[in-house]
């Protein structure tokens, strides 16, 4: 069974997805999952980790930042 998206697609498209649309990657990753390696699976759960945490960071600020005006 081959993957819908390669490895390297999916690592490259991971950077410019936002908030709502990480979840959507992510069920398409774990109906996918037999068609990908352990260790590449574990790495694009861990690139949407760090994606998510780094958007979410960046909405905490943005709502602190506006919380002075």
């Amino acid at each position: 069974m081959q993957p819908t998206y390669s490895f390297s697609e999916i690592k490259s498209l991971i950077p410019s997805l936002d908030l709502s649309t990480l979840p959507v990657l992510q069920q398409l990753i774990e109906e996918e999952n037999n068609a990908y390696p352990p260790v590449e699976i574990k790495a694009l759960y861990k690139l949407i980790c760090l994606r998510n945490r780094y958007l979410t960071r960046n909405a905490v600020k943005f709502e602190y930042l506006l919380s002075f005006n």
